[in-house]
Order: C-alpha cells, then structure tokens, then sequence
C-alpha cells in the first residue's frame, strides 16, 4: 500500500505544478476544474488498479478506513456488505480524487483475518492541521489514522459532537452520542476521544503545492470510544445543585485556607524585616559612633592635654553635629524611602528655608535607589560638605550637580563661592579634624572616590563611583 500511494504522488507531481501560478476568484475555480479532470482522466486512462492489505480502522456509510504500520488509505465501497473494524481484509482498488486527496474505490474485498486495532497516536491541535506536502514529512501526518485527542466537548451536531481541542474546532463523527454528552454545550466536560482523523482540504489543494485545513473531523464508532475527564468547570456548570453547593464550598474553602497562610507569611514577613531593620540601625549606630565620634572625642582629648580649647572646643562641636546627624539618621525614616535625587533635593528646600545662604540643584544619573546605609552616607557627605564651605568658606551661593558617569556610574558635584579650600594648608587628622577623612570613608562605603579642590577660583568636592 505504500509502494501504491508513492507511485500517485509521482503522479500528482507531473500535473500539479503547471497550475502554480493560479490567481484566486472564479480563474482559480475554474482552473481547479480542469486540473481534477485531467487528473481523472489520466487515472482513467493508465488504467491503474492496484490491490492493498491493511487492517480496518473504521466503517462508514460507503466508505471504510485502512491502516498498515504509518500508512492510511480511504477507500470507498459498493455493495451491501461490508468488513468490521480489526479485519485484516485486501482490496482490489481504483485511485480517485476527493479534496485535492487521493482516495480510493473498491467492490471486492476478502478477509484475511482479524488484528488488534492500531495504537492511537497521542494528537494535538498542531498534528490536526499539519498536511505533509514532502515524503520525509508524511509519518507525521495523522490523516486518516488512528488519533488520541483530548479537549473539551461544547456542544452536539446532526453528525455526533464538536470539541474545542486547543481553540481548534474538531468534528466528531458517531451514530451513538454518550448519553453524559447530552447537556455538554452547558457542562463542556473535558473528554479524551479515540478515532480516526480526517482532515477536510481546501478545494484550493488542487492549484498549488500549499494544502490548507478547513476543518477537521474524527471517526468513532461509537460511546465506547469518548471518556469523560471530569473537571472543575465541569462540576460548576452541573445542573445538579448539590454539587453546585459542594463547588462553591470547596472553592470558599480553598480560598479561606489561602488567605489565612497569606496573613500569616505577611506577618513572618514583617516581623522578619522588623527584626533586620532594627538589627541594622543597631549595626548603623554603633558604625557611625565608631567612624566618627570616638574618633571627634580621642581628638578632643588630645588638644586638651596640651591646652589648645579653642580647637578642643570646635571639635566637640563638630561631634554634637554628628550625634544629632546619628539621630537625624535614626528618625528619619521617611527621608530614606525616597530616592537619593529625591532626598537631596529634600535637604536643599529645608536649608534654603533658613535665608541664610541657597542651594541650587541639578541632579541626573543618579541611582533610583540606594539602600539605608549608603543613603546615610550619602546624606551625611551632601551635610558635612553644605556644613564646611559655610562655615569654613562663608560661602553665599551652593551648588549640587549629578551625572551619569560611565555605562553604570555617577558623578555628585557641589561647589561654592566661598574662600577657596587649600588642602595643604588645611587642618587634618593630626590636628583633630577629621571631616574630609569621614567624608571619604563614607565614600569608600558607596564603591566611590571623594577629592575635593578648586576651580575657577571656587571650591568643588566631588564623589564619583569607581569605574
């Protein structure tokens, strides 16, 4: 029977491909006519009869479907008699056309002896459609074979019932409808169908190499080849009100069940990141402490041991300056929820509120978000910086700029008018101040480098993370 469909398509190809430049509309129709004919006609008049063996998969009206191994045929029959499904029988055929397909007539058939059926082949929407149009590809054609297809049944036709298998409308074919189908456009059970499949072609097959599904049946003989897969939208869709009821229970259920473990993970949640939030401002307090005033208070000590209050003084200040910045950090936790533009921004308006000095700012590439720590130290270089140049410089009028640096960096800039900052003249750690070594520790924290010095007569302290 291979051999037998080989030798057609080789026939189909001498014909078939001078009508590839076909146009649609009634040229297409009426081309398409006089393809069939003449491949009618030639079929005639070669004569070609062959015989072919397999066993029979499904019994028609006037028709019968044969399977050997991979290969399928469609054969119709005349007469009164016909085989059963498992016969292994032999026909004596004549080739045809239906659809663009070959098929095949017969009036004798002989039984040979009786076989299991073929093992469906598992199909889905994908293998519903697919028509081989190359040799190598025909094993996965399912036309005319034994298929397994599985979908959801939506309602019954004249001919059986329809079934959506992956939003591919499927036809199937059977004398007896299984009674628990009768209210399927309702319920729409999932069911698991065995059968053979035929797949319905565009007339347009006959005028090109492209073969296109128009639709899609499946042959069974009967209820014994539909499964019932009960499922949730089943069972909800049920005309029984007590499964309804039982639906709806089990569904309240369920979604009391997840709300319940839904408060209780939020409430570990929250507790978890209570406890690392305080864990980290306890970490955060003991660092800024450690960085910044043991080291103002070793200073101080320092200078009083050989009489300089003046400066012993001026440092135990800066640290009451720190204390309240720990604090300010501490307490301010809304502050730490924006975004380092954000917060910048939000520290100019406070400071240009006091009339005393102005911040101006323009601020682009920063990142969107920073965590607590490197937000602190962020906020804490933009203060000690504000702080000096008007302290130390008076300074009148403060700027702060940020840019992207690099493909993932950034660059913070602030400059004042104030005196200009001479580093080799400026007093360091030896002499108890340690504001720019803070301010570059804190900068170490942030992956960034701080340098501060003078241009165009105006101090600029500039922050920008290493590339």
């Amino acid at each position: 029977m291979t051999r037998f469909a080989a030798i057609l398509f080789a026939c189909l190809a001498l014909v078939l491909p001078a009508a590839g430049g076909s146009s649609f509309g009634d040229e297409a129709e009426s081309t398409r006519s006089r393809i069939e004919k003449s491949i009618l006609s030639l079929l005639d008049s070669v004569k070609m009869k062959t015989s072919a063996t397999g066993t029979v998969t499904h019994v028609g009206q006037d028709f019968i479907f044969m399977q050997s191994g991979d290969s399928a045929i469609k054969v119709f029959l005349s007469g009164t008699a016909f085989p059963h499904a498992g016969d292994v029988v032999s026909v004596a055929t004549k080739p045809s056309l239906e659809g663009g397909r070959v098929v095949f007539s017969a009036s004798k058939w002989t039984r040979i002896s009786t076989a299991p059926l073929p093992a469906p082949r598992p199909a889905d929407a994908d293998d519903l459609v697919f028509v081989a149009t190359r040799s190598q590809d025909r094993g996965r054609d399912v036309n005319w074979r034994r298929v397994e297809v599985r979908g959801r049944a939506v309602g019954l036709t004249e001919s059986g019932f329809t079934m959506d298998v992956g939003d591919l409308p499927v036809t199937v074919v059977t004398r007896d409808v299984p009674s628990f189908l009768s209210d399927c456009a309702a319920t729409r059970p999932i069911v698991r169908v065995v059968g053979v499949a035929e797949l319905v072609l565009d007339q347009s097959a006959l005028a090109g190499h492209a073969r296109w599904v128009m639709g899609v049946k499946l042959h069974i003989s009967g209820a014994a080849d539909v499964s019932i897969e009960p499922d949730l939208v089943y069972l909800a869709n049920r005309r029984d009100r007590r499964v309804r009821i039982g639906v709806v229970a089990a569904f309240s259920l369920l979604g009391l069940i997840v709300v319940v473990l839904a408060v209780h993970i939020l409430r570990q949640s929250r507790r978890r990141l209570r406890s690392q939030t305080i864990a980290l401002e306890r970490k955060r307090m003991a660092d800024d402490l450690h960085d910044t005033i043991e080291q103002h208070l070793v200073g101080a000590g320092m200078l009083l041991q050989i009489d300089r209050k003046k400066e012993a003084v001026e440092i135990l200040q800066r640290a009451k300056r720190e204390m309240r910045d720990i604090v300010w950090g501490l307490k301010n936790d809304d502050m730490m929820r924006l975004t380092p533009a954000e917060m910048i921004r939000e520290f100019a308006r406070s400071e240009n509120r006091k009339g005393v000095y102005r911040i101006d700012c323009r601020l682009q590439g920063l990142p969107e978000q920073l965590d607590a720590r490197e937000m602190r130290d962020l906020s804490l270089i933009v203060r000690e910086a504000v702080g000096n140049a008007v302290k130390h410089g008076r300074a009148q009028k403060i700027a702060i700029a940020a840019e992207a640096s690099g493909e993932n960096g950034w660059r913070l800039r602030i400059s004042n008018d104030g005196t200009p900052f001479d580093a080799a003249s400026a007093p360091g750690v030896e002499e108890g101040h340690f504001g720019i070594e803070g301010m570059k520790a804190r900068a170490r924290r942030l992956g960034a480098v701080l340098s501060v010095g003078v241009r165009d007569g105006r101090t600029v302290l500039e922050l920008e993370t290493a590339k």
